[in-house]
């Protein structure tokens, strides 16, 4: 089988080699050294960083494509997200009515059971985020599309697609069996959009909840007689928390709280992306609503409340770096391993690691994409 070396600065678990080798051989990474490894192809990367291709666990749309509304467009996002390290995520559709679900996730199931290895970032499956969420936490959600907690409508959407997410709220009357449902069918249930308080939300997290969704944001607030739902994530020990580290959707600081309390390996990096990333000024869709993006970056419905962000996953990890002084190895982390094991993938996707999907990232300095390698090709320039 055909082998390719790739020589740089490697970004391991824990460290950043000056110098080491990744070999690819097929698809999957054979070896990581700190040798320069003879291969039948060689391409050596100076002074450039060789880490993990990011997951991205809460994307909406980016570069004028929305998931929800344009499933058909798909692959086209994939090729572009791939130009900014990452290689594989779950679309996600927000509550939305029942003929959209219907319409968009079969498409969305087609492009998994390929098997995910094109020219872009690969479909791991779908990130259902809501419609069993709290209307009083529901931001951007459409309220005509939130849903009470039935398993007959979350058990036709499982059918319809990969399920691999699912957002609830867990104070909802029936959110316990709806939790175990998702479990059982093999979705990662995560808790968001929700009023819970720091008890309910502690006990669920010792059953079917593993995580929550965009920390801080649309949930219970932490304050300091009712820690609510994010106390509950620093409390217990084995909640994973997503965040949207763009510095408008949580504060610098409170970024930098949550990393000390729950540290890279239960703090995973979400761009929540919707359609206006990468585009100018204007009206892009959401689903069905339709997003103004202004001349500050800052996309808005009507109402004016957020709605989604313009972030990609290599700024992310700009920020992440900035706002907390962690080290490049623990934002790698959280770019790429922590998502990756919350949803199964672990032993395949995230790492740098003999036995792993040889997605890799090649990164300059400022932490640009010169390059990225989709299961082994090079398949992206990634000009940004």
């Amino acid at each position: 089988m055909r082998t390719v070396a790739l020589w740089g600065r490697v970004v391991t678990d824990h460290e950043v080699w000056p110098e080491g080798t990744v070999l690819i051989e097929g698809s999957r990474v054979a070896e990581v050294s700190h040798e320069l490894i003879e291969a039948d192809e060689i391409h050596e990367y100076p002074n450039r960083l060789i880490v993990p291709g990011f997951v991205d666990l809460q994307v909406n749309g980016s570069f004028g494509v929305d998931v929800a509304s344009e499933p058909g467009r798909v692959l086209e996002l994939s090729r572009k997200l791939a130009a900014t390290g990452t290689t594989s995520y779950l679309p996600t559709v927000i509550s939305s009515p029942k003929n959209l679900y219907r319409e968009a996730l079969p498409k969305l199931a087609v492009l998994v059971a390929r098997g995910g290895v094109f020219d872009g970032a690969e479909v791991l499956g779908v990130h259902l985020e809501g419609p069993f969420i709290n209307a009083g936490k529901r931001g951007a959600h459409p309220a005509d599309c939130i849903t009470p907690a039935g398993t007959g409508l979350l058990g036709e959407l499982l059918d319809l697609g990969p399920v691999r997410m699912l957002t609830l709220a867990p104070e909802l009357e029936g959110a316990a069996e709806l939790a175990k449902l998702a479990g059982e069918r093999g979705a990662l249930v995560s808790a968001g959009h929700s009023n819970a308080t720091f008890e309910l939300a502690y006990k669920v997290f010792e059953e079917e909840i593993s995580g929550v969704t965009h920390l801080f944001n649309a949930m219970s607030p932490l304050h300091h007689r009712e820690p609510g739902l994010p106390g509950a994530a620093f409390a217990h020990p084995q909640a994973t928390c997503g965040i949207i580290a763009d510095g408008r959707h949580v504060h610098p600081e409170m970024v930098n709280l949550a990393f000390r309390m729950l540290g890279p390996d239960r703090l995973y990096l979400v761009t929540d992306a919707i359609a206006a990333t990468g585009m100018e000024p204007g009206e892009y869709p959401l689903a069905t609503q339709r997003v103004h993006l202004d001349t500050d970056g800052i996309p808005t419905l009507e109402s004016g409340a957020f709605a989604g962000s313009v972030l990609v996953m290599n700024e992310a990890l700009r920020n992440v770096l900035a706002f907390t002084g962690c080290t490049l190895s623990e934002a790698i982390r959280m770019a790429a391993a922590t998502p990756a094991r919350l949803i199964g993938e672990e032993g395949r996707k995230g790492r740098l690691a003999s036995g792993y999907d040889a997605d890799i990232a090649v990164l300059r300095s400022d932490l640009s994409v010169q390059v990225i390698y989709k299961g082994g090709a090079r398949v992206c320039p990634a000009v940004e």
